[in-house]
């Protein structure tokens, strides 16, 4: 597995454009190596490599590529869990709670959505250790619990306690954490805008700009004008 890794280590570094990991690496503040490999080429050569390997030979060899502490290979681990021979389990679940506490922007974060969202549904008794990261002093771990939980803001899914940690989270300063407030609440409004329009009507005055531009992105003109007069008047819906 090591030699495995090597190789894929070096075709990263091969495909890799310094002029393209300086831009990524200055976007994303980061203070990791960048090589500044594509994400479709690293979902390129996590899919080429994972050809006849096992599944656990599969998490194996995404986590020494995710403990390399390099951005290029974190981002094609999180790509080889995300294909379908992983499939979702406890001990995958594990492996993200030990991924995030590497997590130190977005990016990463975002890269290990999809893994997540099968974890949780498969098994919504996770939940309950989502919970727990809306208490957590890092916002990392608070955003991923909206960020991770994005599937329950689709039709047929209940998305009630997910609203409830997202009202926690309003008078959070953090601008991640309002991005993610508004993230989950457009996905939302794509099928139940009143729901959403009940949430800002009761939250408008504690959420950022930010949440508040993100929640109404995509929000119908006639739902918009159902939010309070406060919020209709708001520069929100001229902009």
């Amino acid at each position: 597995m090591e030699h495995l890794q090597r190789k894929i280590l070096i075709e990263l570094q091969t495909l890799g454009d310094p002029k393209r990991a300086e831009i990524h690496q200055r976007y994303h503040k980061s203070k990791r190596i960048h090589w500044g490999v594509s994400v479709p080429q690293c979902e390129k050569i996590a899919n080429a490599y994972a050809k006849g390997l096992s599944e656990k030979e599969l998490v194996t060899l995404a986590e020494h590529l995710w403990m390399s502490g390099l951005f290029d290979p974190m981002i094609c681990a999180s790509k080889i869990l995300s294909i379908s021979i992983v499939k979702p389990s406890q001990s995958l679940w594990k492996l993200i709670h030990k991924f995030l506490q590497d997590v130190d922007g977005w990016a990463l974060e975002d890269s290990l959505c999809h893994v997540a969202w099968k974890c949780v549904l498969d098994q919504q008794k996770r939940l309950d250790d989502v919970q727990k990261w809306t208490q957590h002093k890092n916002f990392w771990y608070r955003r991923a619990a909206l960020v991770y939980t994005l599937p329950f803001a689709k039709p047929g899914q209940d998305p009630e306690r997910m609203l409830k940690w997202a009202a926690s989270y309003t008078t959070d300063p953090e601008w991640f954490i309002q991005k993610a407030i508004g993230w989950w609440l457009r996905v939302l409004g794509q099928h139940n805008p009143k729901r959403v329009v009940k949430f800002l009507d009761i939250h408008w005055d504690q959420l950022k700009g930010v949440a508040r531009k993100e929640a109404t992105r995509k929000l119908p003109e006639k739902w918009k004008f159902n939010i309070n007069k406060g919020a209709k008047n708001d520069d929100t819906f001229t902009s």
